[in-house]
Protein backbone atom coordinates (compact mmCIF):
# COMPACT_ATOMS: atom_id res chain seq x y z
CA UNK A 1 0.00 0.00 0.00
CA UNK A 2 1.26 3.34 -1.13
CA UNK A 3 1.95 6.51 1.63
CA UNK A 4 -1.10 8.26 0.08
CA UNK A 5 -3.50 5.43 0.47
CA UNK A 6 -2.23 4.72 4.07
CA UNK A 7 -3.21 8.38 4.94
CA UNK A 8 -6.52 8.27 3.34
CA UNK A 9 -7.28 4.99 4.95
CA UNK A 10 -6.34 6.16 8.35
CA UNK A 11 -8.11 9.40 8.39
CA UNK A 12 -11.09 7.63 6.99
CA UNK A 13 -10.93 5.15 10.23
CA UNK A 14 -10.58 7.66 12.40
CA UNK A 15 -13.42 9.23 11.19
CA UNK A 16 -15.50 6.49 11.88
CA UNK A 17 -14.28 5.88 15.46
CA UNK A 18 -14.95 10.14 15.56
CA UNK A 19 -18.77 9.66 14.62
CA UNK A 20 -19.67 6.25 16.70
CA UNK A 21 -17.98 8.37 19.97
CA UNK A 22 -20.03 11.39 18.80
CA UNK A 23 -23.47 8.75 18.32
CA UNK A 24 -23.61 10.13 14.22
CA UNK A 25 -23.71 5.74 13.61
CA UNK A 26 -26.75 3.90 14.29
CA UNK A 27 -26.84 0.60 15.17
CA UNK A 28 -29.21 -1.94 14.07
CA UNK A 29 -28.08 -5.82 16.34
CA UNK A 30 -30.54 -7.94 15.84
CA UNK A 31 -33.89 -8.54 13.08
CA UNK A 32 -36.55 -10.69 15.06
CA UNK A 33 -35.30 -13.82 16.72
CA UNK A 34 -33.71 -16.90 15.39
CA UNK A 35 -34.79 -20.63 15.60
CA UNK A 36 -32.87 -21.23 19.09
CA UNK A 37 -32.79 -19.61 21.91
CA UNK A 38 -29.43 -18.46 24.28
CA UNK A 39 -29.88 -21.35 26.23
CA UNK A 40 -29.76 -23.86 23.34
CA UNK A 41 -26.18 -22.24 22.89
CA UNK A 42 -25.03 -22.95 26.56
CA UNK A 43 -26.55 -26.78 26.43
CA UNK A 44 -24.79 -27.04 22.74
CA UNK A 45 -20.99 -26.09 24.18
CA UNK A 46 -19.93 -29.23 26.30
CA UNK A 47 -21.18 -31.43 22.92
CA UNK A 48 -18.87 -29.51 20.61
CA UNK A 49 -16.22 -29.48 23.51
CA UNK A 50 -16.20 -33.21 23.45
CA UNK A 51 -16.64 -33.40 19.49
CA UNK A 52 -13.51 -31.19 19.23
CA UNK A 53 -11.21 -33.50 20.25
CA UNK A 54 -12.27 -36.01 17.79
CA UNK A 55 -11.72 -34.15 14.72
CA UNK A 56 -9.21 -35.02 12.26
CA UNK A 57 -6.97 -32.52 12.28
CA UNK A 58 -4.69 -31.43 14.53
CA UNK A 59 -2.14 -28.31 15.10
CA UNK A 60 -3.35 -26.55 12.25
CA UNK A 61 -2.08 -23.31 11.61
CA UNK A 62 -4.63 -20.88 12.92
CA UNK A 63 -6.93 -23.87 13.82
CA UNK A 64 -7.50 -23.07 17.31
CA UNK A 65 -8.40 -19.10 16.39
CA UNK A 66 -11.44 -20.28 13.86
CA UNK A 67 -12.86 -22.81 16.72
CA UNK A 68 -15.50 -20.43 17.83
CA UNK A 69 -16.37 -20.01 14.38
CA UNK A 70 -16.23 -23.75 13.84
CA UNK A 71 -18.72 -24.09 16.67
CA UNK A 72 -20.97 -21.24 15.32
CA UNK A 73 -21.28 -23.10 12.25
CA UNK A 74 -21.66 -26.44 13.35
CA UNK A 75 -24.25 -25.12 15.93
CA UNK A 76 -26.48 -23.29 12.96
CA UNK A 77 -26.23 -26.21 10.30
CA UNK A 78 -27.43 -28.86 13.17
CA UNK A 79 -30.50 -26.23 14.01
CA UNK A 80 -31.56 -25.93 10.53
CA UNK A 81 -30.45 -29.27 8.80
CA UNK A 82 -30.59 -28.14 5.25
CA UNK A 83 -30.40 -30.30 2.41
CA UNK A 84 -27.55 -28.73 0.52
CA UNK A 85 -24.55 -26.89 2.21
CA UNK A 86 -22.67 -24.76 0.03
CA UNK A 87 -19.23 -23.18 1.27
CA UNK A 88 -17.64 -20.34 -0.31
CA UNK A 89 -13.96 -20.49 0.41
CA UNK A 90 -12.86 -23.54 2.61
CA UNK A 91 -9.56 -23.31 4.69
CA UNK A 92 -7.82 -26.82 5.28
CA UNK A 93 -10.98 -28.64 4.94
CA UNK A 94 -11.53 -28.67 8.39
CA UNK A 95 -14.80 -26.74 8.71
CA UNK A 96 -16.08 -29.38 6.25
CA UNK A 97 -15.37 -32.17 8.85
CA UNK A 98 -17.72 -29.98 11.56
CA UNK A 99 -20.71 -29.54 9.21
CA UNK A 100 -20.59 -32.96 8.58
CA UNK A 101 -20.78 -33.89 11.98
CA UNK A 102 -24.02 -31.03 12.35
CA UNK A 103 -25.61 -32.70 9.26
CA UNK A 104 -24.65 -35.53 8.33
CA UNK A 105 -27.51 -36.44 5.87
CA UNK A 106 -26.97 -33.08 3.94
CA UNK A 107 -25.24 -32.64 0.41
CA UNK A 108 -22.20 -30.53 0.48
CA UNK A 109 -20.96 -28.15 -2.32
CA UNK A 110 -17.63 -26.71 -1.55
CA UNK A 111 -15.99 -23.51 -3.76
CA UNK A 112 -11.88 -24.01 -3.62
CA UNK A 113 -10.07 -22.99 -5.95
CA UNK A 114 -7.06 -25.61 -5.98
CA UNK A 115 -8.30 -28.70 -3.66
CA UNK A 116 -5.28 -30.19 -3.51
CA UNK A 117 -4.09 -27.59 -0.72
CA UNK A 118 -7.43 -29.07 1.41
CA UNK A 119 -5.60 -31.20 4.58
CA UNK A 120 -9.36 -32.82 4.77
CA UNK A 121 -11.47 -33.88 2.01
CA UNK A 122 -15.11 -34.81 2.59
CA UNK A 123 -16.45 -38.23 0.56
CA UNK A 124 -19.44 -36.33 0.65
CA UNK A 125 -18.78 -33.11 -0.49
CA UNK A 126 -18.29 -31.77 -4.54
CA UNK A 127 -15.92 -29.12 -5.00
CA UNK A 128 -16.24 -26.57 -7.78
CA UNK A 129 -13.39 -23.69 -8.64
CA UNK A 130 -16.07 -21.04 -9.78
CA UNK A 131 -17.62 -18.45 -7.75
CA UNK A 132 -20.72 -18.52 -5.70
CA UNK A 133 -21.97 -15.33 -7.74
CA UNK A 134 -20.34 -16.93 -10.97
CA UNK A 135 -22.88 -20.10 -10.50
CA UNK A 136 -26.01 -20.92 -11.64
CA UNK A 137 -28.02 -22.86 -9.07
CA UNK A 138 -30.96 -24.78 -11.08
CA UNK A 139 -30.45 -28.18 -9.89
CA UNK A 140 -30.25 -27.92 -5.83
CA UNK A 141 -33.45 -27.15 -3.47
CA UNK A 142 -31.95 -23.08 -2.39
CA UNK A 143 -34.96 -22.53 -0.02
CA UNK A 144 -33.59 -25.49 1.86
CA UNK A 145 -29.56 -24.48 1.61
CA UNK A 146 -27.10 -23.14 3.97
CA UNK A 147 -24.83 -20.83 2.33
CA UNK A 148 -21.38 -20.17 4.43
CA UNK A 149 -19.21 -17.03 3.38
CA UNK A 150 -15.88 -17.60 4.76
CA UNK A 151 -14.51 -15.68 1.95
CA UNK A 152 -14.11 -12.02 2.98
CA UNK A 153 -16.06 -10.82 0.53
CA UNK A 154 -18.35 -7.78 0.12
CA UNK A 155 -20.88 -9.35 2.27
CA UNK A 156 -23.96 -7.19 1.24
CA UNK A 157 -23.22 -7.91 -2.40
CA UNK A 158 -22.99 -11.46 -1.38
CA UNK A 159 -26.71 -11.11 -0.02
CA UNK A 160 -28.16 -9.77 -3.15
CA UNK A 161 -26.81 -12.23 -5.30
CA UNK A 162 -28.36 -15.07 -2.89
CA UNK A 163 -31.74 -13.07 -2.79
CA UNK A 164 -31.67 -13.02 -6.50
CA UNK A 165 -30.79 -16.79 -6.93
CA UNK A 166 -33.72 -17.79 -4.41
CA UNK A 167 -31.81 -18.89 -1.45
CA UNK A 168 -32.84 -17.97 2.35
CA UNK A 169 -30.47 -19.32 4.56
CA UNK A 170 -27.04 -17.57 4.73
CA UNK A 171 -23.93 -17.47 7.59
CA UNK A 172 -21.54 -14.81 7.47
CA UNK A 173 -18.11 -16.09 9.38
CA UNK A 174 -16.34 -12.62 10.04
CA UNK A 175 -18.74 -9.48 10.42
CA UNK A 176 -16.36 -7.05 11.64
CA UNK A 177 -17.49 -3.72 13.08
CA UNK A 178 -17.09 -0.43 11.18
CA UNK A 179 -13.22 0.85 11.45
CA UNK A 180 -11.98 -3.12 11.37
CA UNK A 181 -11.93 -6.08 8.91
CA UNK A 182 -10.95 -5.88 4.89
CA UNK A 183 -13.98 -6.18 3.10
CA UNK A 184 -17.69 -4.57 3.60
CA UNK A 185 -19.55 -6.73 6.28
CA UNK A 186 -23.31 -6.63 7.22
CA UNK A 187 -22.54 -4.91 10.53
CA UNK A 188 -21.10 -2.34 8.63
CA UNK A 189 -23.97 -1.99 6.95
CA UNK A 190 -26.25 -1.63 9.76
CA UNK A 191 -23.86 0.76 10.87
CA UNK A 192 -24.07 2.92 8.26
CA UNK A 193 -20.40 2.74 7.89
CA UNK A 194 -19.83 2.37 4.56
CA UNK A 195 -16.32 0.76 3.60
CA UNK A 196 -12.87 2.52 1.99
CA UNK A 197 -10.78 -0.82 1.24
CA UNK A 198 -6.85 -0.78 0.65
CA UNK A 199 -5.89 -1.14 -3.41
CA UNK A 200 -5.49 -5.12 -4.36
CA UNK A 201 -1.98 -6.27 -4.04
CA UNK A 202 -0.71 -7.25 -7.94
CA UNK A 203 0.31 -10.75 -7.82
CA UNK A 204 2.19 -12.67 -10.99
CA UNK A 205 3.16 -11.67 -14.10
CA UNK A 206 -0.04 -10.84 -16.25
CA UNK A 207 -1.92 -9.36 -13.30
CA UNK A 208 1.29 -6.79 -13.27
CA UNK A 209 0.86 -6.11 -17.14
CA UNK A 210 -2.56 -6.04 -16.99
CA UNK A 211 -2.20 -3.49 -14.08
CA UNK A 212 0.03 -1.33 -16.22
CA UNK A 213 -3.35 -0.42 -18.60
CA UNK A 214 -5.52 -0.74 -16.05
CA UNK A 215 -4.54 -0.21 -12.44
CA UNK A 216 -6.40 -1.83 -9.58
CA UNK A 217 -8.36 0.94 -7.27
CA UNK A 218 -9.59 0.18 -3.91
CA UNK A 219 -12.79 -0.59 -3.32
CA UNK A 220 -14.54 2.36 -1.70
CA UNK A 221 -18.65 2.44 0.03
CA UNK A 222 -19.56 6.08 1.17
CA UNK A 223 -21.13 6.04 4.41
CA UNK A 224 -25.17 5.80 3.89
CA UNK A 225 -28.57 4.56 5.46
CA UNK A 226 -30.04 2.82 1.81
CA UNK A 227 -27.83 -0.81 2.21
CA UNK A 228 -29.15 -1.21 5.91
CA UNK A 229 -32.53 0.04 4.83
CA UNK A 230 -32.44 -2.93 1.61
CA UNK A 231 -31.36 -5.38 4.44
CA UNK A 232 -34.34 -4.38 6.69
CA UNK A 233 -36.74 -4.76 3.85
CA UNK A 234 -35.59 -8.21 2.63
CA UNK A 235 -33.99 -9.99 6.25
CA UNK A 236 -36.81 -11.76 7.91
CA UNK A 237 -33.66 -12.78 10.69
CA UNK A 238 -30.13 -11.09 11.09
CA UNK A 239 -28.36 -11.93 14.12
CA UNK A 240 -24.94 -11.96 15.55
CA UNK A 241 -23.79 -15.48 16.75
CA UNK A 242 -23.24 -14.69 20.83
CA UNK A 243 -19.35 -15.34 22.07
CA UNK A 244 -18.93 -17.51 24.80
CA UNK A 245 -16.52 -15.53 26.48
CA UNK A 246 -16.27 -11.78 26.14
CA UNK A 247 -12.56 -10.40 26.67
CA UNK A 248 -11.18 -7.35 28.12
CA UNK A 249 -9.12 -6.78 24.78
CA UNK A 250 -9.95 -7.43 21.24
CA UNK A 251 -7.79 -9.18 18.74
CA UNK A 252 -6.28 -5.72 17.67
CA UNK A 253 -5.60 -5.23 20.97
CA UNK A 254 -7.56 -2.35 22.44
CA UNK A 255 -10.15 -2.28 24.68
CA UNK A 256 -13.70 -3.41 23.79
CA UNK A 257 -15.87 -0.69 24.29
CA UNK A 258 -19.14 -1.85 22.81
CA UNK A 259 -20.48 1.55 21.21
CA UNK A 260 -17.31 0.50 18.71
CA UNK A 261 -17.05 -3.14 18.96
CA UNK A 262 -21.08 -3.54 19.39
CA UNK A 263 -21.43 -7.41 20.80
CA UNK A 264 -23.83 -9.68 22.09
CA UNK A 265 -23.70 -10.30 25.34
CA UNK A 266 -21.51 -13.80 26.26
CA UNK A 267 -22.74 -16.35 27.10
CA UNK A 268 -20.88 -17.61 29.79
CA UNK A 269 -19.21 -14.94 32.99
CA UNK A 270 -16.62 -17.73 34.38
CA UNK A 271 -14.93 -20.85 33.85
CA UNK A 272 -16.78 -23.57 35.69
CA UNK A 273 -15.90 -26.54 34.10
CA UNK A 274 -12.64 -27.55 32.65
CA UNK A 275 -14.01 -27.99 28.91
CA UNK A 276 -15.24 -24.26 28.87
CA UNK A 277 -11.38 -22.78 29.16
CA UNK A 278 -10.48 -23.53 25.94
CA UNK A 279 -13.52 -20.80 25.14
CA UNK A 280 -12.37 -18.54 28.07
CA UNK A 281 -8.73 -18.76 25.92
CA UNK A 282 -10.12 -17.87 22.54
CA UNK A 283 -12.32 -15.11 23.66
CA UNK A 284 -10.25 -12.41 21.57
CA UNK A 285 -10.69 -14.06 18.43
CA UNK A 286 -14.14 -13.37 18.27
CA UNK A 287 -15.66 -12.25 14.70
CA UNK A 288 -18.62 -11.84 15.09
CA UNK A 289 -20.37 -14.28 12.90
CA UNK A 290 -23.64 -13.64 11.89
CA UNK A 291 -26.64 -15.86 10.29
CA UNK A 292 -29.20 -14.11 8.18
CA UNK A 293 -33.03 -15.26 6.62
CA UNK A 294 -34.04 -14.17 3.74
Amino acid sequence: MDFRNEVVVRAYKADIVNRIKCNKMQLIRELHKPMWTRQDIKNAIPIFAALQEQKPIENIEQGKEKLMIYFAIWFITNKLQPKYVIESSLDVGLQTWFIEQAAPNAELIGICKNVDTLTYKSSKSSYQAKDFAKTTWKNIDTKNTLLIFADNSNAFERVKSAQKAGFKHLLFTHNYPANKGSAYTLKKAFMHAGFRGEVPKIIGRWAKLKAKFSPPKAEIIAPNANDAAYLKNICKVYTEFPPIFKADQTQWGDAWIDFIYPTPLPILEAVNESFEQVFKDLAPHYTWTCYVQL
